[in-house]
C-alpha cells in the first residue's frame, strides 16, 4: 500500500493540529496564573482561540476559491508559527505577559482555520464515492495525535533551560513545541501537496441575476435541507464533543472523588474509541455502506449516549454507570463526522449555483463546529452542571440540571430531520464527470499510481510551483495561481 504524498500532507497537518490543541489544553491555565492572570483571563485565553478560528475559515475557504491551497496554508501555518513563538516568549515582556499569550494564541486560532482547507481540498480533488474515506482516514489520524499528546506532556515536564536570554520551563516551552511541529508541517505541505487550480466558475454568474455570493450561499443553506441540515450537525458534534470534555472533570470530582489523571484515562479511551470509530467508518465506506445509513446510525446512538450521560451521572453512582455513556457517546462521533462531510460535498456539487464556492461552503460548514465549540464550555459550565452545592440540595443527586437534557434532543431532532429529508439522490455532479475521465475505482490509498517511467500525474511540476511560489514571496505578492487543473489523486493504470 503506499501512501499518496497528498494525503501524507493533509494528514500530517491534522495530527500536528491535534497535538497542538492537546498540549495546550493541560497547561494553559497553569501558565495563566503563573503570569499573574485570573480564572476570567483564563477563560478569555481559551475563548478567543475558537473565535479567531472562527473568523479566519471564511477568509481562508474564499481564498483558496479563488487562488487555489497552497498560498493559503503557507500564510495560515505561518500565523500559527508566530503564534507559538509569542506563547513561548511572554514571561520575557513583564508588562505585556498574558496580553502576548492572548495573542499567540489568537494567531494559532487563526491557523488553527485551515482545517476548513483540508475538508475544500478533499471535495475538489476526490470523487463523491471516495470521501468519506478519505476523510475518515484523516479524522483518525487527528485522533491519534490526541491519544499522543499527553507524551508530549510528560517530555515537557522537566524542561529548565535558558535561551537568548529567556527562561524556558514545562509552560512556556509548549510554544516552542507548537513552533517546531508547525514548521514541520509546513514543509511537509510546500513539498508533497499539488496546488489545484481555483475555482473560477463564471456559472454562476451566468444565471442572470446580480445575487451577492454571500446571500446565496445563506440562501441555499436556508432552502435545501440537504446542505442547511449538515450545519446542525457539525454543530451537535462538536458542542456534544466539548460538553463531555467541559463537564468531566468537575462532575467527575463530585461524583466519584476523581483526580486529573482518571479524567485524563477517560479522555483518552475517548479518542482510541473515534480512532476505531473512523476505522470502521473507512471500511464501511469502501463495504458499499452508504453516507446517509452511517450518519443516522452516528445521530441515534450520540442522542442515547447523552441521554444515559443525564440519567447515570449523579453523585456516588458506580465507576461503569459513569464511564459506559461517554464511550457510548465517543462511539458516535466518528459517524458524524466524515458522512456528514461528504454528503454536504455531494449536495453542494450537486447545486450548479455554487459552483465555484465549494471551498468556501467547507469553510462555512467548519465555522458551524466552531460555533459549537466556543458556545458549549459556558453554556454547560453555568446552565447544565450542577455545584456541589446544588447536587446536596437536590431530590435527585444528579450532577446535571434539566437543560443538560439539550444534547441528546439535538441528536434525536436532527436523526428525525434526516429521516424525514430521506437520503440524497445519487446523481453524477460535475465535479464528479471531471474525475472520472481521470480516475478509475482505486481508492487514493490502494495500488500502485506512478506511471511506469515514474512519474506521477501531477501538475503543475512541484519544482515550477515552488519557484513561483518563492517568487510570490520575494515580491511580497501572495499571488500564487496553479498554471493549469490539477486533480492530484490521478491513478494510472
Amino acid at each position: 500500500m503506499m501512501i499518496d504524498p497528498a494525503v501524507l500532507a493533509l494528514a500530517t497537518l491534522g495530527l500536528v493540529d491535534s497535538i497542538s490543541f492537546m498540549i495546550v489544553a493541560p497547561s494553559l491555565a497553569f501558565y495563566v496564573e503563573k503570569l499573574g492572570g485570573t480564572q476570567d483571563a483564563y477563560g478569555f485565553i481559551l475563548a478567543v482561540y475558537s473565535f479567531a478560528s472562527f473568523c479566519g475559515k471564511p477568509i481562508l475557504g474564499r481564498w483558496s476559491d479563488a487562488q487555489g491551497f497552497i498560498v493559503p496554508y503557507m500564510v495560515s501555518i505561518t500565523l500559527s508559527n508566530l503564534g507559538g513563538l509569542l506563547y513561548a516568549v511572554a514571561p520575557a515582556f513583564a508588562s505585556t505577559q498574558l496580553e502576548l499569550v492572548a495573542l499567540g494564541r489568537i494567531l494559532g486560532g487563526l491557523g488553527r482555520a485551515n482545517s476548513a482547507l483540508g475538508f475544500a481540498y478533499v471535495a475538489r480533488a476526490l470523487p463523491a464515492s471516495e470521501r468519506t474515506s478519505v476523510t475518515a482516514i484523516l479524522g483518525g489520524v487527528q485522533m491519534i495525535g490526541m491519544a499522543i499528546a499527553p507524551l508530549f506532556s510528560a517530555l515537557l515536564a522537566d524542561v529548565n533551560f535558558d535561551l537568548c536570554g529567556i527562561h524556558f520551563d514545562n509552560l512556556n516551552s509548549v510554544g516552542l513545541v507548537l513552533f517546531v511541529i508547525n514548521l514541520l508541517s509546513q514543509v511537509l505541505v510546500y513539498f508533497l501537496l499539488p496546488d489545484l487550480a481555483p475555482n473560477n466558475s463564471d456559472e454562476a454568474l451566468d444565471q442572470g441575476d446580480n445575487e451577492s455570493e454571500w446571500s446565496k450561499m445563506l440562501r441555499f443553506v436556508c432552502t435545501i435541507p440537504h446542505i442547511g441540515i449538515p450545519f446542525l450537525t457539525i454543530f451537535t458534534f462538536n458542542f456534544n464533543w466539548q460538553f463531555i470534555e467541559t463537564a468531566l472533570a468537575p462532575a467527575s470530582a463530585d461524583a466519584l472523588g476523581w483526580s486529573p489523571v482518571q479524567v485524563s484515562y477517560v479522555l483518552g479511551a475517548m479518542a482510541i474509541l473515534v480512532f476505531l470509530g473512523m476505522t470502521s467508518v473507512h471500511k464501511l465506506s469502501q463495504m458499499g455502506v452508504t453516507d446517509y445509513t452511517l450518519l443516522c446510525y452516528g445521530l441515534l446512538a450520540n442522542a442515547i449516549g447523552y441521554l444515559l450521560l443525564y440519567i447515570s451521572w449523579h453523585r456516588d453512582a458506580s465507576v461503569p454507570a459513569f464511564v459506559i455513556p461517554v464511550l457510548i457517546s465517543a462511539g458516535s462521533f466518528a459517524f458524524l463526522g466524515a458522512p456528514n462531510r461528504s454528503l454536504f460535498s455531494k449536495s453542494v456539487d450537486a447545486t450548479p449555483e455554487l459552483s465555484g464556492l465549494e471551498g468556501t461552503m467547507q469553510a462555512l460548514l467548519s465555522m458551524a463546529s466552531s460555533v459549537g465549540g466556543f458556545t458549549a464550555p459556558s453554556v454547560v459550565a453555568h446552565y447544565c452542571l450542577r455545584t456541589p452545592a446544588m447536587v446536596d440540595a437536590s431530590s435527585d443527586a444528579r450532577e446535571f440540571t434539566s437543560i443538560a437534557l439539550l444534547s441528546p434532543a439535538l441528536g434525536f431532532i436532527i436523526f428525525l430531520s434526516n429521516i424525514v429529508v430521506g437520503e440524497p439522490e445519487e446523481e453524477e455532479t460535475v465535479c464528479d464527470k471531471i474525475n472520472t475521465k481521470a480516475m478509475d475505482e482505486t481508492t487514493p490509498l490502494n495500488g500502485d499510481r506512478r506511471r511506469s517511467d515514474g512519474d506521477y500525474g501531477y501538475s503543475p511540476r512541484p519544482s515550477r510551483r515552488r519557484s513561483l511560489l518563492e517568487t510570490s514571496y520575494v515580491r511580497g505578492s501572495c499571488t500564487l495561481g496553479p498554471s493549469s487543473d490539477v486533480d492530484i489523486f490521478i491513478i494510472e493504470p
